[in-house]
């Protein structure tokens, strides 16, 4: 039975290699479940007829507007209105999806979380733990979580990925070891039907979460009409947060300049969202001076109450953020481009392009 179970649940522990940087995660810090929920292969896992499976969008959709402001909240806030807004929409889906779509949902994320969800409400209630047994679990599990982030941070320090990985599978197959030493017979078979059957994920990376409608100020540069995101449709959307004097803001000018030459002519559209950071940048013809000093010639909206910002959750100049054909936001990076030789710029650049080459529809 052990035996069987390590084999059962190995991608449990492993279901991922080491963490990616949070560039590649548009909601990076928040609860897995979310970004999970928003993958095309676990809707196609549900097995949704196509009028469900608008639903199910749709629904997604009302929900990213509740959830994007959160990003930017103090921490106690923010983590009070994911669990709310986690439960509300779990409530929603619940009464949306079939019992056995719901049931394999909740595999899936079951999945997801590893040996984490052991130590999650309603699975420590259907496994009934000793006291022992509780002390030993969160033992191990903050263990080789505390060991996960320092791989974490030495990945994104440089270091060489491939034996980072190596450690990294090391230490989960050591840990669900541990933690079948810990269960009985009877928990491990508990554990085992919570996770259900075997779910690819490989297939994730794809999340895509509705991009918040543009908020207009009044004030545009380089547009003789204010843009919105839905009129956009059809074209790759590239969102730029900045504030003209902010270092790290300039430094990630010369690769929007790149980008404003690299794809002309193509379906892509660069926005500048300006939000200022000092009383300097509150003055719109500083704006306008700055913009056209940097050589922009894509529009720039200037966000001076913040309602940009906010409405994006948004808390670090620059960020910038990617959006497909359909207004769906793909990839995010915050920070400068090419921090501490990090090549945020290639990156973004071949996503752009990956973008580019999707059909205009679903």
């Amino acid at each position: 039975m052990t035996r069987y179970f390590l084999s059962a649940c190995v991608l449990v522990a492993l279901s991922a290699a080491l963490p990616t940087s949070r560039a590649a995660d548009p909601f990076w810090g928040a609860d897995p479940a979310w970004n999970l929920i928003h993958e095309p292969a676990v809707e196609k896992e549900l097995k949704l007829s196509p009028a469900k499976s608008r639903e199910f969008r749709r629904l997604l959709d009302e929900f990213d507007a509740k959830f994007f402001p959160l990003r930017n909240t103090p921490p106690d806030q923010a983590a009070k209105g994911v669990t709310e807004t986690m439960a509300d929409l779990t409530n929603r889906l619940q009464s949306l999806l079939s019992e056995s779509q719901f049931r394999r949902l909740a595999e899936i994320q079951t999945r997801q979380q590893g040996t984490a969800a052991l130590l999650r409400p309603g699975l420590m209630t259907l496994m009934d733990y000793d006291r022992q047994q509780k002390e030993r679990l969160e033992r191990v599990i903050s263990e080789t979580l505390a060991a996960t982030k320092e791989l974490e941070q030495r990945a994104s320090n440089g270091e060489p990925r491939a034996p980072l990985e190596k450690q990294y599978a090391a230490l989960k197959q050591d840990e669900l070891q541990k933690v079948l030493d810990i269960l009985s017979p009877i928990q491990k078979s508990v554990w085992q039907k919570a996770v259900g059957r075997d779910f690819d994920f490989t297939k994730l990376g794809r999340a895509k979460f509705k991009a918040p409608e543009l908020v207009d100020s009044g004030e545009w540069l380089n547009s003789e009409e204010a843009l919105t995101l839905d009129s956009l449709a059809g074209k790759v959307v590239v969102l730029q947060f900045y504030a003209f004097g902010c270092i790290n803001c300039i430094r990630n000018f010369p690769t929007y300049l790149d980008w404003q030459e690299r794809f002309q002519g193509k379906d892509v559209v660069i926005i500048g969202i300006h939000t200022p950071e000092t009383a300097t940048e509150q003055d719109s013809t500083n704006v306008k001076e700055k913009a056209i000093e940097a050589g922009f010639k894509f529009p720039v909206l200037i966000d001076k109450t913040k309602a940009n910002w906010n409405a994006w959750g948004n808390s670090m100049w620059p960020s910038v953020y990617l959006i497909d054909k359909q207004g769906y936001l793909r990839h995010f990076w915050p920070g400068e481009l090419k921090w501490q030789g990090a090549t945020g710029d290639v990156w973004m650049r071949e996503r752009i392009e990956e973008l580019l080459s999707e059909p205009a529809t679903p």
